[in-house]
């Protein structure tokens, strides 16, 4: 069972922070006691219709963009033994049709109006969300409307769309985390309908028909049971009139209330352990608590913070820090309308389960013994607080959060309330839940281990969670209103160069500094070096060690992360405004001076080890790799980004120093810098921070492209699994071809709940739940290719599918009216993809690093829109060529998916 995400915690977002020094940091821990937080509600108005519709508008200009979504109060905790998955498969139909649009056509409308439309089932809600651009905000309002109220759920439409969820859940089946989730959720509820999966059982799923499916939407789906909200640049006037309208004949039903039977208390420590095909040894630790509107979640907030949120968390800090004994651990609250859960999770080696569940248990006892220190508090209090903040720089997370109070609590208002009653939480509080929840009694205890594996979940084993640390242990464990400018760039003497833009929305700044890297210059033999590297940077430099990095970044509610590519390598950081001089002093630290300390080494490669060993449990994983490996045989772009095991144990830190050297040169770095700063202040003291970064004369390697296939190419693993999963793809267009505008315009047309492939295989043919297409393009070549999982009985007609939509699109091309959706579709989501301060700084410092620009998103915008019908023919004919593709697929058939289909089948048999 993992933490929750998003949309299910009360205030989401960042983890981590920073500050300039040790005594810096206690003076702000101890005096600091609130930070600059603006409402999500100032600005919000809230309406109640005639017939019970609650509408939230908020205006907010931003950006060009407007999130609008509908939660419906119903989730699967709503249904009956024999509905199970009723309320998820709805969640999929209200899509399908209605009298004024076709199957197809909802979608379709957004995504020509540059936008995108989704849905999600939880136990709780449901939710059906639109992001758009502002000027097609009443085309928004006006699709969304006519799904959630007059779905035709054509008999027809629902047996196909079954299939499709039926797919969804084999692909669940291949999922270790799924299963142990669904297997825990039922350990922990006896009674309570929580107890089912979401998506439901594949005998109720085949089980519903047209009836059953409008006698449940007569229960829920009534005015009085949904929330819309809408947060955007739109008139609030003009929006709630529209809104009025299209509502007005909301389809009279009769509603219900809800009854779902009484968890009894738990007064057994229960456990569950599962042997499957995996490589790691999956762990959850869950505790009942109270619903999410007990006083007591404020505390189990700050808890769950403290215990296994960010670096500096007591978990991470002594299972993965100190002792290295997980590859991954944290904790979440699942705060749900009845009482829920508070859960540990951690993935680790079957070898240090002993000395894992140990050392959870030690910490266990101790946040339940011991009051929690100020610092711990005051930094959990800041946290909290930030998150709200940064959930704050686009449209969508304000309405989820304007949306979430209201449907889950009962008041938009609530969510100023939450943040006055987080700052209230004492330590005393803490111990208090901490003591009172986290039982023996009460605990669940689940596990998913390799077949074979000697593994066993005793009582004995399981008591000594509980048992109080040894001292040594013990001991060890304690240790504003808007200004939105132009980027500006500036070469610094030493050739490095400098982005900077002002955007004084939030008090936020998001830095992103990066050098051409990655998988395309890694030596041969050295595969996963660039990854190792950028996994290094902030786990130690000659001025701080790894603990002191994490402490300082967490405590000013911050993030600092390394990251690698396939063609770059950098960090990455958010901060509170004004903590920016510490975080530009620390990423300055982390990228001109970085140990790569052998302890920290030791820890990493573990990790990757780990990570390398888990995609033999994710089979799309294995799938892409295949793929790119047999795509690219002569090219760097063919190795695995996480390298292989040996590689990975032979890389030294000497080997690590040099190539990072190799690469680590001042013209070879880019730095973006976007938010809540003064530009005039900031650029001389970067230039001051990277005044000893030394000039160089050296150059980077020279890497040839990919020679062109001349022929097909098949490959297949064979692994036991509920689905096949296959990619038919080509070499791409790279980042500075002519060719990659309209490549771009084609994968759209075909991805997407409008496109081709979504349209003719997923909803016409129910051959697959996932299916897309997808492109990579690089530095001098890329890739591009479709995407399916689908039963192994309908790997030939599905193979035979991606050939046909592939054909149609070299032959015929594009309609004009597909090209004109795909362009609307493409440049209405590069606004909604760059509304935060950190998308901008990673796609300029990218632009700009592949010799693009750092301006280079108008042109490209400019070429997008000038991409004629021609065009996009001449790029499907130099890209999809007949002869010269890549087949390859992942799952428990033999992989003979076979040549082309279905004409070159005829051929080979002559």
């Amino acid at each position: 069972m993992k933490a929750l995400n998003k949309k299910n915690r009360i205030i989401v977002g960042i983890r981590y922070g920073c500050i300039l020094s040790v005594l810096w940091t206690v003076l702000v821990l101890l005096f600091t006691t609130h930070l600059y937080a603006a409402s999500v509600t100032e600005g919000a108005k809230r309406f109640i219709l005639d017939n019970g519709f609650t509408v939230i508008l908020k205006q907010d200009r931003s950006a060009p963009v407007a999130s609008i979504q509908v939660w419906v109060k119903t989730g699967s905790a709503n249904e009956t033994e024999e509905e199970a998955g009723i309320t998820h498969l709805i969640e999929h139909m209200i899509f399908k049709g209605t009298p004024a649009r076709s199957t197809g056509e909802i979608a379709r409308t957004i995504e020509a109006a540059g936008g995108h439309v989704n849905a999600y089932t939880s136990f709780d809600r449901t939710v059906y969300y639109v992001e758009i651009p502002s000027a097609e905000f009443h085309t928004g309002l006006d699709v969304l409307l006519d799904a959630v109220q007059h779905s035709l759920f054509d008999a027809e439409e629902l047996e196909r769309e079954k299939e499709v969820v039926l797919e969804e859940y084999r692909r669940s089946l291949d999922i270790p985390e799924t299963q142990l989730g669904w297997d825990m959720m039922a350990l922990c509820y006896q009674k309570h309908p929580y107890r089912r999966p979401i998506i439901g059982y594949e005998e109720t799923i085949r089980s519903f028909d047209r009836k059953a499916i409008l006698a449940y939407m007569d229960k829920w789906y009534t005015p009085r049971n949904m929330v819309l909200t809408a947060v955007g640049d739109f008139n609030t006037g003009k929006a709630i009139e529209s809104i009025k309208t299209l509502v007005r004949n909301f389809p009279e039903r009769i509603g219900n209330a809800p009854f779902r039977p009484e968890e009894p208390p738990q007064t057994d420590l229960r456990k569950i352990i599962k042997k499957d095909r995996v490589q790691q040894v999956y762990l959850n630790l869950a505790w009942h608590i109270p619903e999410l509107t007990h006083e007591d979640m404020y505390p189990l907030n700050i808890l769950e913070i403290i215990l296994g949120h960010g670096k500096s968390s007591r978990l991470y800090n002594r299972l993965k820090m100190d002792a290295n004994l997980v590859t991954s651990v944290g904790a979440g609250v699942y705060a749900l309308s009845d009482p829920g859960l508070f859960s540990l999770d951690a993935t680790l080696g079957p070898d240090k389960l002993d000395a894992a569940l140990k050392a959870i248990g030690q910490e266990i006892f101790r946040i339940t013994a011991e009051p929690v220190s100020d610092p711990e508090l005051t930094q959990a209090k800041i946290i909290s607080e930030a998150d709200f903040v940064f959930d704050m720089e686009d449209m969508s997370g304000q309405a989820q959060t304007l949306a979430f109070f209201q449907t889950m609590t009962g008041d938009m208002y609530n969510a100023d309330h939450y943040l006055s009653h987080m700052q209230k939480v004492t330590a005393a509080d803490v111990l208090r839940v901490a003591a009172k929840y986290l039982r023996p009694k009460n605990l669940s205890i689940g596990m998913m281990a390799p077949e074979g594996s000697e593994i066993s979940l005793e009582e004995k084993a399981a008591a000594s969670l509980f048992k109080p640390p040894d001292s040594e242990s013990l001991a060890k464990a304690a240790q504003r209103p808007e200004a939105e400018g132009q980027p500006v760039k500036v070469v610094l003497p030493n050739g490095m160069r400098l982005i900077v833009k002002e955007n004084h929305r939030i008090p936020g700044v998001s830095m992103t500094a990066a050098f051409l890297g990655g998988t395309r210059l890694e030596p041969p033999g050295k595969w996963g070096i660039s990854g190792f590297a950028a996994d290094m940077l902030t786990r130690g430099t000659r001025n701080r060690t790894a603990a002191q990095i994490a402490a300082t970044v967490e405590a000013c509610a911050g993030r600092l992360n390394g990251f690698s590519g396939r063609n770059s390598l950098g960090v990455s950081g958010r901060f509170l405004s004004k903590d920016i001089h510490a975080g530009m002093e620390l990423l300055t630290d982390v990228l001109l001076h970085p140990d790569f300390p052998l302890p920290e080494m030791a820890k990493v490669r573990e990790d990757i080890l780990a990570n390398i060993k888990t995609k033999k449990d994710r089979p799309t994983q294995e799938l892409f790799d295949l793929f790119y490996q047999t795509l690219y045989p002569h090219h760097p772009y063919g190795h695995p980004q996480t390298g292989c095991e040996e590689t990975i144990r032979a890389i030294t830190r000497g080997d690590l120093q040099t190539w990072y050297r190799s690469v680590a040169m001042p013209t070879n770095l880019v730095l973006t810098v976007v938010g809540d700063v003064n530009r005039e202040q900031l650029i001389p003291y970067v230039k001051t921070l990277f005044a000893t970064f030394p000039s160089s004369d050296e150059k980077l390697p020279m890497v040839a492209p990919e020679p062109p296939l001349k022929e097909a190419k098949v490959a297949h693993i064979k692994r036991p699994g509920a689905q096949t999963h296959l990619i038919v793809g080509y070499l791409g267009a790279g980042v500075e071809s002519r060719l990659n505008p309209p490549m771009a315009l084609i994968k759209t047309a075909l991805a997407g709940q409008g496109g081709r492939l979504f349209s003719e295989l997923r909803d016409e043919q129910s051959l697959a739940y996932a299916i897309t297409a997808f492109r990579s393009p690089g530095l001098g070549t890329g890739a591009f290719g479709a995407y399916m999982a689908c039963d192994p009985a309908k790997v030939e007609t599905a193979t035979k599918g991606l050939f046909g939509e592939l054909d149609r699109i070299r032959e015929e091309g594009l309609t004009e009216k597909e090209l004109e959706a795909a362009r609307s579709y493409l440049l209405g989501n590069l606004q909604i993809g760059l509304q935060t301060n950190g998308s901008q700084a990673m796609q300029m410092t990218l632009d700009e690093l592949y010799g693009l620009g750092y301006n280079r998103l108008p042109a490209y915008i400019r070429e997008i829109e000038a991409v004629t019908p021609e065009a996009i023919r001449h790029a499907a004919r130099e890209i999809i060529l007949p002869e010269r593709y890549v087949l390859v697929t992942v799952g428990p058939d033999d992989g003979q998916p076979g040549t082309r289909m279905p004409d070159e089948g005829k051929e080979d048999e002559g």
